[in-house]
């Protein structure tokens, strides 16, 4: 082969290599909804950043308005918890996976009209789960975008939080 065919060749892969590496290493979209405006992100909460609004609302016409977090994805209750404690573990988390915080110090920035008492618990994994009049919030794994509410009245055990 030539040198300049071979030259060609590691150039071609090393722009490939590094679009790749670019790509891996993008930075996320910000996720803090402004009020009527929402993100579409994973439904995964752990990844709040202080100054971003915690909790805020969304509406439809069937189910009025309801809480939504930081990412903008509309955020559940469990009948079957107690009040401050979770019962969903294991692959109820994967369905259903927890609201979750650093820790309780990022348990401000609150829309206005949101006047429950916002507080946390801690899971038995260690991580901090936010709490809204007591009970503790959760995603549904298939919102796939905000404004979703796949999750209302799921088994007749989960329900939209309204504020």
């Amino acid at each position: 082969m030539k040198t300049s065919t071979v030259l060609g060749i590691v150039v071609v892969i090393l722009i490939v290599l590094g679009g790749w590496y670019w790509w891996a290493h993008m930075p996320a979209s910000p996720t803090t909804p402004e009020q009527g405006t929402t993100v579409n992100t994973n439904p995964n909460g752990s990844d709040y950043q202080p100054g971003n609004l915690l909790l805020g609302t969304d509406a439809t016409t069937s189910l009025g308005t309801y809480l939504i977090a930081s990412n903008g994805m509309t955020l559940y209750s469990f009948t079957k918890d107690g009040n401050a404690s979770s019962t969903c573990y294991g692959q109820c988390a994967v369905t259903w996976p927890p609201y979750t915080v650093g820790d309780a110090s990022y348990l401000s920035n609150i829309q206005a009209g949101v006047e429950g008492d916002v507080g946390s618990i801690v899971r038995a994994d260690g991580s901090t789960q936010v709490t809204y009049n007591g009970h503790p919030l959760y995603f549904y794994a298939q919102d796939e975008a905000s404004g979703d509410t796949k999750g209302q009245n799921v088994n007749s055990a989960w329900f939209v939080v309204k504020p």
